[in-house]
């Protein structure tokens, strides 16, 4: 009866390169905002090396119920497209959340405390005012939390730069509390603090992105 009741505690946990065929939709997102420059195996096994962990799923015994995916500005080169501003310095930016609303908070407040705890001063995210796919919904984002930075249009549809900056360690294991309840949480690898990385992110992203696979 325990073991019955622990397979359906959602569990949160890093994407690891070799299990990105195993989360649905995560290859197109990775493409869209790497602007096809990597796959999704490829930009893990990438970012594992260069910066730690950039993506958590959540998952309900083996059913994918949400996944986050996040790095630095760089390799995310499709957040440059977008006419809401600078992006911060001293931030990660979040490129996308998937699942129900429930999920999602979850998943915002391990990001957060994932890059707290790396030494981050904050977090940002291009977020759709329309909730277009492939984006974070702006109205999530200032539900939780987040303040507007600044609105732009692209084609025609509006979009808002949307920032968290971070308190404390404690501030964010209330959060966390508050929003998770049973929840299993397990320490993360990755980078103990940020990663100088070139400003222009990798080589093959410096260059003029064509579809599909690029090779290494």
């Amino acid at each position: 009866m325990k073991m019955t009741q622990l397979r359906f505690i959602p569990t949160i946990s890093e994407i690891s390169a070799g299990e990105v065929d195993e989360i649905p939709g995560l290859e197109a997102v990775v493409s869209y905002w790497t602007e096809s420059s990597f796959s999704a195996g490829d930009w893990y096994e990438e970012m594992s090396g260069a910066w730690g962990t950039a993506g958590l799923v959540m998952r309900r015994g083996e059913e994918v119920m949400g996944f986050a995916v996040y790095g630095p500005h760089a390799y995310l080169p499709h957040a440059y497209r977008y006419p809401v501003g600078s992006l911060g310095a001293d931030g990660a930016l979040l490129a996308y959340l998937e699942g129900d609303p429930r999920s999602r908070r979850h998943l915002l407040v391990r990001v957060a405390r994932d890059l707290r705890l790396r030494g981050y001063a904050g977090v940002e995210a291009i977020g759709s005012d329309l909730g277009r796919s492939r984006y974070v919904p702006t109205r999530f984002l200032m539900e939780n939390g987040w303040e507007a930075v600044c609105r732009g249009f692209k084609m025609g549809l509006p979009y808002t730069l949307a920032r968290a900056d971070f308190g404390s360690t404690v501030e964010i294991g209330e959060r966390a509390r508050g929003f998770m309840g049973r929840v299993k949480l397990p320490v993360l690898g990755g980078a103990p603090s940020p990663v100088t990385l070139s400003p222009n992110g990798p080589a093959r992203v410096r260059m003029s992105p064509a579809p599909g696979k690029v090779s290494r």
